[in-house]
């Protein structure tokens, strides 16, 4: 499948700016030998009124790091849902791991070195970024920016921003290459076991992965076993910038919980009760994926500013087995596949004018292909067509007006382009008559972005190290997910029109005490046309016993609600108590309200958890020895679960989910360093769910009991 040619275009003309700025001569100044004789450690965390930074490298959480999802999942403004803490990635239940806000990955963006990776999702559930398919190697930080406040970002952005920063390539002053390998074991047979090398020679690079984790789950058909490869190399240019491919490799088998239910008889004494599930054990449903990505990443400093090149592509092939009975009893497999192509490329030029000036401006195009077929052989199936293209060009400034008062001000245009598939994928009838096959639909629009922070320091000497800022940004995001325009595999998206509105964040900075900081962050957003699944209350869904004028079907299939609003609390609270203890707190109140009194309203924001909070302790119990405490408290909310058994055949179940509160403890010691070849090695032990705390994922199930793990790991 080919990149369009715009985005061609892009990396021509970056390459021509490149080569332009290489030809001229470069002044090269030569500094003073300098020894250096104590390294600091970054702090792993870094709060800023615009975002929060996780440095990978010294951020440590109590047990072994899955995916990326297991770093952010600390953060007040990231609700973790995951269906287990055993089985990673979002499919397996049929919604997203992670949400920001109260919003789920159609409606945040997550993003490798600022360009944004998703998927359009699944024919019911949001399911657009996987995290299972992002492992910790590559990540040097990750940024996290609350609101939509960046012109640099798509429209999607509303809830906020995780940016995963990759590592710099830099120089090697030998080619013996630096080695990391973790092995970990953990109940219920759970293994973790990853390696990475990386080097250099001269002005090239390279990094290698592997990780492979599986386990037996803690419910009833629930194993998960998955393989990821990675791999990168690269060139450091003359210049001063660098030229980098990066590819990667995923296979992954995970089951689907079945019912395990005691008044049934159909019941094993060796997992928990499940009564929610929708299905039996017979059935052995799972999902098989196969993914790969390639991602081309080109930074040049210029005479006008820095070109940055971010292109990538991408496949996700999903495989559903589930076994069904015809009326004669015997078993066939009525599970069906999926693939979608991801692709495109982002090109931005950062012109720092001087120290209180910079501009950022750019331009992006996404394109998502879709292949869809039943084991059966749909009459619908198609394969590798285009179902969503968003092409996007932006500007954004950062001023310095006076030396404590900075805006960063931005405006962003934004097309997206879609097509809905109109065809039954059990009849082939047309579903809304008078349209053809493929509906086609375009939509455009600009939001202005803004954010102002003043420093309070010269007011007085109790406002030292204090800051306000204000964001306030435009909310455009145009109907580009499945579960939008495409539901359940109906043609709802013709009929429906984008989100629009206006978000607020005031926040609030400080220095309280040596580096302890607080940030207190109030939002409010204001969105109009909200689109909401209305299935349960349509009117216009065609059946034998309701009849639809031809050409209105599924008119209110999905629709905009007239105006939703949310308010929300984020606070923050992280440093040190002593040299040796260190703590973060942290805290998010947040409510959504329906204006419009449409039932799919209620339904649509009333679900959500209003009070989460989290706290953790890391004690240097001595230079060797590190004590890790968390704790974890969510309010309780109701959830509405949704599941195709087979294609058009859905099952949908709302359940209610009590408060829980959660401990997880871990000690690391640090066996020795600098041993022969051994640079360090280290040995964590850890209890995950400490005080055995009953509560519900979020699909209902029991979720994971107490778990006890223990995990090795060498530096070369």
């Amino acid at each position: 499948m080919k990149i369009k040619k715009n985005v061609f275009a892009a990396v021509f003309l970056g390459i021509l700016l490149s080569g332009t700025a290489m030809a001229e001569e470069k002044k090269i100044n030569e500094l003073e030998d300098l020894v250096v004789t104590e390294k600091s450690n970054p702090a792993p965390i870094a709060h800023s009124p615009e975002k929060t930074v996780i440095d990978i490298g010294s951020y440590e959480i109590t047990g072994v790091a899955k995916n990326i999802a297991d770093i952010i999942r600390d953060q007040p403004v990231i609700d973790f849902r995951g269906a287990s803490d055993l089985v990673p990635g979002d499919l397996v239940d049929g919604d997203d791991t992670v949400w920001m806000r109260g919003f789920g990955s159609n409606r945040f963006v997550t993003a490798v070195d600022g360009a944004n990776i998703h998927k359009p999702g699944g024919r019911n559930t949001f399911h657009v970024v996987d995290y299972s398919l992002l492992p910790t190697f590559l990540v040097d930080e990750v940024e996290i920016l609350p609101g939509p406040h960046s012109a640099l970002y798509p429209g999607m952005s509303i809830g906020g921003v995780v940016n995963l920063i990759s590592r710099t390539p830099s120089h090697y002053n030998c080619v013996k290459p630096d080695v990391s390998v973790t092995t970990s074991f953990k109940s219920y047979n759970t293994q973790n076991h990853s390696a990475y090398v990386r080097g250099g020679i001269d002005d090239f690079i390279y990094d290698a992965g592997y990780q492979k984790y599986s386990t037996d789950g803690y419910l009833r058909n629930a194993e998960a076993d998955i393989d990821t490869f990675f791999g990168r190399i690269g060139y450091i240019l003359p210049s001063g910038g660098y030229i980098t491919l990066t590819a990667s490799h995923t296979d992954a088998t995970r089951e689907i919980p079945v019912k395990n239910d005691l008044s049934t008889g159909d019941y094993d004494g060796g997992f928990p009760e499940l009564t929610t599930s929708s299905y039996y054990e017979w059935q052995t449903p799972q999902w098989d994926e196969t993914a790969v990505s390639y991602r081309l990443n080109y930074n040049q400093p210029t005479p006008v500013g820095v070109w940055d090149l971010n292109a990538y592509y991408g496949e996700e092939e999903w495989e559903k087995t589930v076994l069904r009975q015809d009326q004669s009893g015997a078993y066939y497999d009525a599970g069906w596949t999926g693939t979608w192509y991801m692709q495109g490329g982002k090109l931005t030029d950062t012109i720092t004018f001087s120290d209180r000036h910079q501009t950022i401006i750019g331009t992006d195009i996404e394109q998502f292909f879709d292949g869809f077929d039943t084991k059966l052989g749909s009459p619908a199936a198609f394969d590798d067509e285009k179902r969503v293209e968003l092409k996007s060009c932006f500007a954004q400034h950062k001023w310095q007006i006076i030396p404590r008062l900075t805006l960063t001000a931005g405006l962003r245009h934004e097309q997206a382009d879609i097509r809905i598939d109109n065809m039954s994928s059990s009849t082939g009838a047309l579903l809304i008559t008078g349209k053809p096959r493929w509906i086609e639909r375009s939509f455009d629009d600009v939001a202005p972005k803004s954010f102002l922070t003043y420093e309070l320091d010269d007011m007085a000497e109790g406002l030292r190290d204090t800051s306000v800022s204000v964001g306030v940004s435009r909310i455009w995001r145009a109907p580009i997910n499945f579960g939008d325009f495409n539901p359940r595999g109906m043609p709802a998206g013709a009929w429906v029109d984008p989100e629009h509105g206006i978000g607020y964040d005031f926040v609030f900075s400080r220095r309280l005490v040596k580096d302890i900081q607080l940030k207190i962050n109030y939002a409010y957003y204001e969105i109009k046309d909200y689109l909401a699944w209305n299935w349960d209350y349509a009117q216009y869904t065609p059946s034998g016993s309701n009849p639809v004028t031809p050409g209105m079907e599924y008119q209110d299939y999905i629709i905009n609600l007239d105006k939703v609003t949310r308010h929300g609390l984020e606070v923050q609270l992280t440093g040190h108590l002593m040299d040796d203890l260190s703590f973060y707190i942290g805290y998010a109140y947040q409510t959504f309200d329906s204006k419009g009194g449409e039932p799919a309203g209620e339904a649509a924001v009333d679900d959500m958890a209003k009070n989460r909070f989290n706290a953790g302790l890391r004690w240097q119990l001595c230079e060797n020895t590190l004590v890790l405490l968390d704790y974890k408290y969510q309010d309780e909310q109701v959830v509405r679960k949704g599941e195709e058994v087979t294609p058009d055949e859905w099952v949908f179940t709302r359940i209610p989910m009590d408060a829980y509160h959660i401990f997880d403890l871990a000690i690391q010691q640090t066996l020795f360093k600098n041993r022969g070849p051994l640079k360090k090695a280290s040995l964590k032990v850890y209890v995950n769910n400490l005080l055995d705390e009953d509560y519900e994922n979020l699909s209902g199930y029991p979720a994971t009991d107490r778990t006890f793990g223990a995990a090795l790991s060498f530096e070369l």
